[in-house]
């Protein structure tokens, strides 16, 4: 109940009183005052939550539905410079809005204050936006010279989406506000090896939270008597054999940490080749030597001690850290924020901007209905997401209606369970070990 009162409150807050205010003070409204802010927000969201791929005859029958009626050269007519700022500023506004679920309880992540997750993902645009969001050009299948960086710090112990920062495409990843964060004593932070880096990881410790990270390739690594190992000669040589041990990372820093590694079998390094050689196609540059024969390894370094988190315990959380990438799958699979149906770049810019409020708005809703169910999937969700998108666009006036809303999402999500899994248990099923 409390997290249905917090996600009531932050959507009446963000797509009802902020976007009128921020309507006024973008100048949106400043032609014309028939149509309402509230109306074009909750309009989109709703239209693309219901379909990502909504036609502007569809989107204005959506804003029609959320209170103002609108013909679709009208909403084309709409689709300018101060809907773009205006539609960033509601963005901005949702962001600042703090949701969460009850922490988990049980398991693995209850060990910790928090267990965030920090990652980003790439939106290629076209290279008439680049005076706005900027991109690498480069070489390869993904270059262009306009990219957007989307940025996200996400907790799965209470589902709380902390951070969502939109940068440059050039922009690295340690420069995000997702990962300049200051940490809670007791708080766990993975992040893929765009974070890597030892002065950061020490910092976190000094602040005596804890890291977890993917070994980085020909980062050094020493006994504790100072003595460089040679890896490949040290790491474990059979297969599922595994090492946890003490260790000094860097040539320079010497962060003592803990290593814990095993050899994989033949059929996962088969994979692993081919990612890196797809990868250096893609990039058009080549697979060195040393990738490949490291490729026969998984690798994690941290500064949990053993006695907080056994060693089968590290591979289950790293591998955890993918519950991000699934998170930006849903929403560029599912909710399509990567695609739009125009050339026009005011019209692509409010499409993205209304498509990650989309998103935000999303998974609050699947915090309220999903994320007490260990057995959760998103992605089976949607379905009833988008049956329910125009009857909570309509009913953020009415506490009845809205009431009425996530009844019905709750009710109908309820047996919306993944199943276990034997040969390959799930995630849930190693993080939560003791759900039958």
């Amino acid at each position: 109940m409390r997290t249905i009162t917090q996600v009531s409150k932050a959507m009446q807050a963000v797509l009802v009183e902020e976007a009128n205010k921020l309507a006024d003070e973008t100048g949106f409204m400043e032609r014309e005052r028939i149509l309402r802010g509230s109306s074009f927000v909750r309009g989109l969201v709703s239209g693309w939550q219901a379909n990502p791929k909504s036609s502007l005859e569809s989107l204005s029958q959506a804003v029609g539905n959320a209170g103002t009626p609108i013909s679709r050269q009208g909403l084309a007519y709409r689709f300018d410079e101060k809907s773009v700022l205006f539609l960033k500023a509601v963005l901005g506004a949702s962001m600042e809005v703090a949701v969460q679920a009850m922490p988990v309880s049980r398991g693995l992540l209850s060990r910790f204050r928090s267990v965030d997750l920090v990652d980003s993902s790439i939106i290629t645009l076209p290279n008439h936006l680049e005076d706005i969001w900027q991109g690498s050009g480069g070489f390869g299948e993904n270059a262009s010279v306009s990219a957007l960086k989307l940025n996200v710090r996400l907790d799965v112990r209470s589902g709380q989406l902390k951070t969502l920062d939109l940068s440059d495409g050039t922009q690295h990843d340690r420069r995000s506000p997702a990962w300049q964060q200051d940490l809670q004593a007791g708080s766990l932070q993975i992040a893929d090896l765009g974070y890597f880096k030892l002065d950061d990881f020490e910092a976190i410790g000094l602040q005596g939270a804890y890291w977890l990270s993917r070994y980085k390739l020909r980062t050094k690594v020493y006994d504790l008597e100072g003595l460089e190992l040679d890896l490949q000669d040290w790491l474990p040589q059979e297969i599922e054999e595994i090492i946890d041990c003490q260790v000094l990372l860097g040539k320079t820093k010497k962060l003592p940490c803990r290593l814990v590694a095993e050899r994989v079998p033949v059929s996962v390094v088969k994979q692993r080749h081919e990612r890196l050689q797809e990868t250096a196609r893609q990039n058009q540059t080549e697979v060195t030597q040393e990738a490949l024969d490291m490729a026969h390894w998984t690798i994690y370094v941290s500064n949990i001690p053993q006695d907080l988190l056994a060693t089968e315990e590290v591979f289950i959380l790293g591998r955890y850290r993918w519950q991000i990438e699934l998170l930006f799958k849903l929403w560029k699979s599912d909710l399509m924020v990567d695609e739009w149906r125009s050339q026009n770049p005011n019209r692509i810019l409010c499409e993205i901007y209304g498509k990650l409020i989309a998103a935000i708005v999303t998974h609050w809703l699947l915090l309220v209905a999903c994320w007490h169910n260990p057995r959760r999937s998103f992605r089976l969700a949607m379905p009833t997401i988008r049956g329910l998108a125009w009857q909570f666009a309509n009913s953020l006036h009415s506490k009845s209606l809205l009431k009425h809303a996530f009844e019905s999402l709750i009710r109908s999500l309820s047996k919306s369970n993944m199943g276990k899994a034997r040969a390959d248990p799930r995630a849930w099923q190693l993080i939560y070990d003791d759900i039958a």
